[in-house]
């Protein structure tokens, strides 16, 4: 009697105990999802849409000195999140390099309208490190920003507050403070001329005359060709041929570190069919021997990015290809300069060109 009543006692303890068990697993649980609610998980980055005001901010400059966004009402603002320690690739060059000199030439052409161009170092949100104050103030002078601010969010607080999550992101802000546009990824020349004209309007040399080129002074090369403003978003560009071109404003090249250039390739005749394309540019101080400026693939440019580029509505578009990449030039003079563009398959030779250009 005495074991059937330990036994049942023993069923009892059990069965509560099993029943305190998921009690106090489900209270656990409970506290979790409150403790959890209380402390907060971490909020999503928001990306900021177009026609949303753009957030405040007073960021100092890399060189010294600081900006705030509100002290720019009534300009345009063209803001870039960048990683300023991108390295060039051999195949592509990296999209924040690339970035880097479309913003360049939207600053040389639409300062004079009023547009300001910042720079932010982003780099810590693509490699998790916040690079020195010198790799920073370093990748200024590589690129010769001078007149572009680079600016450090060091904590990322603005780029939280901008929503970007991948880089290189660019926005444009209008004079009355609102984004006007938001591209995240490469925004091309075309694309960005387009929209910062429709609230800046042309460049004064367009506006003015569209053969106007600036004059270029220490001019050392006869026959050196004239830039012309042939192409929408980037700037005079200088031909090797009627297919090759150089976009270099009609100014001479630059000696002594990394040169950004854009070249531009006009499939005119259809020459490409499915192969990519390959450019070789080779130079030549006279009196020396010929050295390799460039030998890469270029890149097809979709064919709205086409269209705007070359300003047409023509349904006989050519193919366009773009390269944007840095050279190095060691010593001024007057340079030779000789491109040939093959398919890659093949390698047969679809066009080639050359100018003399003058290097400072």
């Amino acid at each position: 009697m005495a074991e059937e009543i330990s036994m049942t006692l023993n069923r009892i303890y059990q069965k509560h105990d099993r029943r305190l068990l998921t009690s106090l697993f489900c209270l656990s649980i409970f506290m979790l999802s409150f403790l959890s609610g209380c402390a907060g998980p971490k909020q999503p980055i928001i990306e900021l849409k177009v026609g949303t005001p753009a957030p405040d901010f007073m960021l100092p400059a890399v060189r010294g000195g600081g900006y705030e966004l509100k002290n720019l009402h009534g300009k345009a603002v063209l803001l870039s999140f960048i990683n300023t320690q991108a390295e060039a690739g051999l195949d592509t060059p990296d999209p924040s390099r690339a970035q880097i000199m479309f913003l360049k030439s939207m600053y040389e052409q639409y300062a004079p309208k009023g547009l300001t161009v910042f720079i932010v170092d982003t780099t810590q949100l693509e490699t998790g490190k916040q690079p020195s104050l010198d790799e920073v103030i370093n990748f200024t002078y590589n690129w010769q920003l001078d007149t572009i601010p680079v600016l450090v969010d060091e904590n990322g607080l603005i780029r939280d507050q901008y929503g970007i999550s991948n880089l290189p992101t660019t926005l444009l802000i209008g004079t009355d403070g609102v984004i006007q546009q938001r591209w995240n990824n490469v925004a091309s020349s075309s694309q960005l001329a387009l929209a910062i004209e429709a609230i800046v309007g042309a460049p004064f040399y367009r506006a003015t005359s569209t053969n106007a080129t600036p004059t270029v002074q220490g001019i050392s090369c006869l026959g050196e060709p004239l830039g012309q403003a042939k192409f929408s978003g980037v700037g005079l560009a200088r031909p090797l041929s009627d297919e090759i071109w150089a976009v270099d404003k009609g100014q001479a090249w630059s000696a002594g570190g990394d040169y950004p250039l854009q070249w531009i390739v006009l499939d005119t005749s259809d020459k490409a069919g499915k192969s990519r394309l390959h450019l070789q540019v080779t130079g030549n101080y006279f009196n020396a021997e010929n050295f390799v400026l460039i030998d890469q693939i270029l890149q097809q440019l979709p064919e709205d990015e086409a269209r705007g580029l070359l300003g047409t509505t023509d349904e006989n578009l050519p193919k366009v290809y773009l390269l944007t990449i840095t050279i190095g030039l060691t010593k001024p003079g007057c340079l030779q300069v000789k491109a040939i563009v093959t398919d890659e398959g093949a390698g047969n030779t679809l066009y080639n060109g050359e100018m003399l250009v003058t290097v400072h």
